[in-house]
């Protein structure tokens, strides 16, 4: 289905764009909500400035898009394609990740607070000093992805996989430490002290 997008800093509310073909599309300071993108063709596309709330993204192609100061405000990505989409300062503040086709992905400095990315397949994507306050990270699997710099306080870290991931400089809650598996991981001397401390040990630093 062909349709008809809004004008720049035009605002669409509720709108049904499901089954849209909007591949390779340029939206700049465009405000989305309440949009259903339901198994629509957004291959490509680049968006600048632009805010998506409340919207549905399931079953969509997002494949190959770019993204600057992009905002994704509490939206749902259910079985969402985004391999080899590029996400630069944007948000993603409480959006919920299920199933999605997520590897690989380029990432700058993304806010994923909020974001719900249980079970998600996330290995060895690079998310240096990416936010992930209070996510829910259960089960995720980040084995070699690279969280150096990356704010995890507050995280739901339950299962979550982290062997082989690089976490220099990463912020960290001790409960991480007894919830995840950090096997291999790269850590600071400081943060050593904390995984000891958080596993019962009594660490001399004279």
């Amino acid at each position: 289905m062909d349709v008809m997008l809004p004008e720049e800093s035009d605002e669409v509310v509720g709108e049904d764009y499901s089954d849209a073909r909007l591949a390779g599309q340029k939206w700049r300071q465009r405000t989305f909500t309440n949009c259903n993108f339901r198994d629509a063709d957004l291959t490509g596309l680049t968006t600048e400035s632009v805010v998506f709330t409340d919207c549905d993204f399931t079953g969509t192609d997002l494949g190959e898009s770019v993204h600057t100061g992009t905002a994704f405000r509490s939206c749902n990505f259910a079985r969402t394609s985004l391999w080899h989409s590029t996400f630069r300062n944007c948000s993603l503040l409480g959006s919920t990740f299920d199933g999605c086709r997520i590897r690989p992905l380029t990432l700058d400095e993304v806010d994923f607070s909020l974001t719900s990315l249980g079970g998600a397949d996330l290995r060895k994507i690079d998310f240096t000093s990416c936010r992930f306050r209070e996510a829910n990270l259960v089960r995720a699997d980040m084995r070699g992805a690279v969280l150096a710099s990356a704010d995890l306080s507050g995280a739901r870290t339950g299962g979550l996989k982290l062997e082989g991931a690089d976490l220099r400089g990463a912020r960290i809650d001790p409960s991480l430490w007894t919830s995840a598996s950090v096997g291999n991981a790269q850590i600071e001397l400081m943060q050593a002290v904390a995984y000891a401390s958080a596993h019962g040990l009594v660490v001399d630093m004279k």
